[in-house]
């Protein structure tokens, strides 16, 4: 699991059965397998290169940045393979998905400008969670619009457990507060979505997300409760394996 942690593979996996849940609920069938494949590779490759550019401007904030520095020549080298194997990916995407791909890659070299410019260094975490939200959803909301319905607290979602891990990393007024004003956002959206729908199955992957990072906040921070954070989000399998049963 320590080797699973580090190369952030944890997230990868669960930004995959994120967008295989959506995919079923609005498609009932899962996504193509390059979309799939893609979304990983573009995942994992974001994390890798967070940690470079972090390991270059900051000390180091823990043990998987301190790995990461350790080991940079590898990890540069692993970074030169995915970005050529995501390019070598990119004739085999629909052309509503490569230019939404485009669109959203725009607005990461945006925020990067921004951030390294000093004008978004307190809604790092925010915009990360807006990002990742979009990207994992892309596939889905490019073919139906409604798919932001479920965005919506994906992003809440994500923002809540960086807020979490910035209290792990460092005690703050700041994330605590937004950590407790996006518990009250995400108990709104599920409440909504719930009623709209009366499909508890539809909700209860976001719950069980919502509720462990719930749970860990409230106990003692550690570094070993940043892994169990970041595997919350496999909780689509509830959803995934309630439609294979349910068949």
């Amino acid at each position: 699991m320590r080797f699973i942690r580090n190369l952030s593979l944890e997230v990868v996996i669960g930004a995959i059965l994120y967008q295989c849940f959506l995919y079923q609920v609005y498609f009932h069938t899962f996504p193509l397998v390059q979309e799939g494949v893609i979304l990983a590779l573009v995942v994992w490759f974001l994390y890798l290169l967070d940690r470079q550019i972090d390991n270059l401007f900051q000390p180091v904030q823990d043990e998987r940045h301190r790995i990461h520095l350790d080991k940079s020549p590898q990890i540069r080298i692993l970074l030169v393979i995915l970005g050529v194997s995501i390019l070598c990916l990119l004739p085999f995407l629909r052309l509503e998905v490569l230019f939404a791909g485009f669109s959203l890659l725009l607005l990461v070299i945006l925020y990067g400008y921004a951030w390294h410019k000093g004008w978004l260094r307190l809604e790092k975490e925010l915009f990360t969670a807006l990002l990742y939200a979009l990207g994992v959803g892309l596939v889905v909301w490019v073919r139906e619009p409604r798919a932001v319905l479920l965005v919506l607290p994906l992003v809440a979602l994500a923002y809540h457990n960086l807020c979490f891990f910035n209290l792990i990393d460092s005690s703050s007024v700041f994330y605590a507060q937004r950590l407790r004003k996006t518990e009250w956002i995400l108990v709104g959206l599920l409440s909504g979505i719930y009623a709209a729908t009366q499909e508890i199955f539809l909700v209860l992957p976001f719950l069980v997300t919502f509720g462990i990072t719930f749970v860990l906040s409230r106990l003692p921070f550690s570094e070993e409760k940043r892994l169990l954070g970041d595997i919350a989000f496999w909780s689509p399998l509830i959803y995934l394996f309630y439609g294979i049963f349910s068949a």
